[in-house]
């Protein structure tokens, strides 16, 4: 189960009956029916169809061997036990003499209370108490349930009757998924179904004598007519759950974490992230060009991972915008990071440009509603080569399978080099486990043509990594520099994780300029204000923070005060990507002004072009003309300025 997901693991044991058939044969030399030769290939292949599509994720060899190992270990052991019951009675059934039963326990009681001690001493972990007492009780009850049970069971039918009899156990369990947990059943699942079905009837009703109707006294027809009546309704309880309770086609129900209040325990934000009214309202009607937005709903954008943008940009609204950015995440992530238990999370931000602390806590989020627990985390300047060695040690405890290293996204990659060198000693460390770079945009400086060699030597070779892109023009550039070993693929930023986020403030200007300070500032000088109406212009970064005990507390704190920061004006002029971001949050009508590569204007032409209240601008004048009809279109909708502003504070040093 460690090397194989699951499903795969779970169809390679469907084969068991094969196996147990070919085993028979050979040891105890008991011919196969003919019907077998058919009855067989119906069982299995219905089985698979009713389980999912077990096989869509890469199979490792070794996988494959240990899980086919098992099939001939479980026949070799059903037939052993067959040969040792020749002539025996259901009265003589009997377990193993005393002494060895006694023995074996006596080693078990040893080893847990030795393991007991050693932890006691701290010579051993907690870890390795917990593994060791779990596999002894697990050894020891599936010794007693198998033995007792499966020597009962072979004495009242063959080998490949019970084998048989497990598969109808094993899609019993999926059923039991399907109709009161959370799995959704297809058409497709349900044809597989009641070819199993069928398999499993004409199998029953080819026995003369089987086990079922020896018990109860009863012809082997009439069971096959009772098992065929119980599993028709099955199929009927299958096809109400798939098709019966749902109301409307358009209706994203696969989703329903973004439906309002389904999952409140998780909305810690601010605890109304996601309120509001139902996603597909939001849908407008698409052109007859594109498909219906129930079947693009519905569709598994792994298999899709560069066309996730469909729906974007004919949605108007700031609710509708962060329902389909947090649709996407469930939707490609779900199937990313399914395979993981834990997770390790690198190169996070706790650093004063609150965008990014507000990425990490999107990513956290995300996490945590997905259900995998974070084991290790480090901001970049934490991150140093004794931290990622302490990181890889974390792992040991655990199969790698159950592991997954994720990289902080943002908009670094290419653009600062300290960036990618970290992740190439990341790589160095963890190159046997699934590493997923977050959403990033590239960013390609001018005369920055080495570094830009260094990284397509970097990311090109690196197999066992997924690349998630930001935007179009950053899918394009990966496409042309990293094609290669990296699987590429598109999605919204992390910081739409965090929800939508209710004004909690009063604003303090009519318009909060955001101007960067650093390197990427688009370069500008402020235009001449319009009498009567208050600007105040500055950067986040100069605007500080508590600092919290740990370095993820601080930043989800810059995260929420980037939040703060925002809501002092009524409308928002940004030249940060995250001003348009937290303000699409807030549902604050902004303008914004793009830089000299395109990070704005590529990143809102790919998700967030359709917003009625952001527009785009061409310098610093033509934005504050937009700014201001902003104020006038939205003015009776926008909270007014608080009352304290109209206060003069005077200088202590007038007389």
């Amino acid at each position: 189960m460690t090397m194989v997901h699951a499903t795969s693991t779970f169809a390679i044991k469907l084969l068991e009956p094969v196996t147990s058939a070919i085993i028979q044969r050979l040891a105890l030399g008991t011919p196969v029916p003919p019907s077998v030769y058919i009855t067989l290939p119906i069982i299995i292949g219905g089985a698979v169809g009713f389980c999912g599509n077990s096989f869509n994720t890469p199979l490792t060899a070794a996988g494959i061997a240990v899980a086919f190992t098992s099939n001939l270990i479980l026949a070799f052991r059903n037939v052993a036990i067959k040969l040792e019951q020749k002539g025996t009675s259901t009265s003589n059934i009997q377990l193993r003499p005393k002494r060895v039963v006694s023995s074996i326990a006596g080693v078990c009681v040893a080893l847990a209370i030795g393991t007991y001690y050693l932890t006691s001493q701290k010579l051993l972990s907690t870890l390795s108490l917990f593994l060791v007492n779990t596999g002894l009780c697990s050894s020891v009850f599936h010794v007693i349930y198998s033995y007792i049970s499966t020597n009962v069971v072979l004495l009242y039918m063959s080998v490949v009757s019970h084998s048989v009899a497990n598969i109808f156990k094993r899609v019993l369990v999926v059923l039991m998924l399907y109709s009161a947990g959370q799995r959704e059943a297809t058409l497709a699942n349900c044809i597989g179904l009641g070819i199993c079905t069928f398999g499993l009837t004409m199998y029953v009703l080819d026995k003369k004598e089987n086990a079922l109707s020896s018990i109860i006294s009863l012809p082997s027809k009439f069971v096959g007519r009772r098992l065929l009546g119980l599993s028709f309704l099955c199929f009927c309880a299958i096809i109400m759950r798939s098709f019966g309770g749902r109301n409307n086609s358009n209706i994203h129900d696969v989703y329903r974490y973004l439906l309002p209040g389904s999952i409140s325990k998780c909305s810690e934000f601010f605890g109304k992230s996601f309120e509001g009214n139902a996603f597909s309202k939001y849908i407008p009607d698409l052109s007859t060009n594109t498909p219906r937005v129930g079947e693009i709903l519905q569709r598994k954008l792994i298999l899709t991972p560069e066309e996730t943008d469909t729906l974007s940009p004919s949605l108007t609204s700031s609710i509708a915008v962060i329902r389909e950015a947090q649709r996407i995440h469930f939707n490609l992530f779900s199937d990313i990071l399914s395979p993981y238990k834990y997770a390790i999370l690198l190169d996070i931000a706790a650093f004063e440009n609150k965008g990014d602390p507000a990425i990490t806590a999107g990513e956290v989020y995300l996490l945590r509603r997905l259900g995998i627990q974070l084991l290790y985390y480090c901001n970049f300047y934490a991150c140093t080569n004794k931290n990622l060695d302490f990181a890889k040690n974390q792992t040991s405890g655990h199969s790698r399978n159950d592991i997954v290293v994720l990289i902080h996204g943002g908009g670094n990659l290419v653009g600062y080099s300290q960036n990618d060198k970290l992740r190439e000693r990341i790589f160095q460390r963890f190159s046997n486990f699934k590493m997923v770079l977050f959403p990033q945009s590239i960013f390609l400086k001018k005369h920055s043509e080495k570094h830009l060699e260094f990284c397509k030597k970097l990311y090109t070779n690196q197999g066992n990594f997924t690349m998630i892109l930001r935007d179009r023009q950053s899918l394009v550039y990966a496409k042309t520099y990293f094609k290669g070993k990296p699987t590429l693929m598109m999605a919204p930023d992390m910081a739409f994780q965090i929800g939508a986020v209710p004004r909690f403030i009063s604003p303090s200007f009519d318009i909060l300029w955001l101007k960067r300070s650093d390197d990427e500032t688009p370069g500008y000088k402020l235009p001449k204000l319009p009498p009567g109406i208050t600007v105040h212009c500055s950067d986040w970064w100069s605007w500080k923070t508590p600092k919290g005990n740990t370095t993820m507390e601080t930043a989800f704190l810059m995260a929420n005060n980037g939040l703060i920061f925002l809501q002092r004006g009524r409308v928002v002029i940004t030249d940060r990507l995250h001003g348009h971001i937290l303000s699409t949050l807030l549902d604050i009508p902004h303008v914004l002004i793009d830089n000299s590569y395109r990070k704005l204007s590529s990143y809102h032409n790919t998700w967030t072009r359709g917003l009625a209240n952001t527009v785009i601008a061409d310098n610093a004048s033509h934005a504050l003309d937009l700014a201001v009809e902003l104020l006038q279109k939205y003015g009776d909708a926008l909270p007014p300025i608080a009352s304290y502003m109209d206060v003069v504070e005077k200088s202590t040093s007038e007389s």
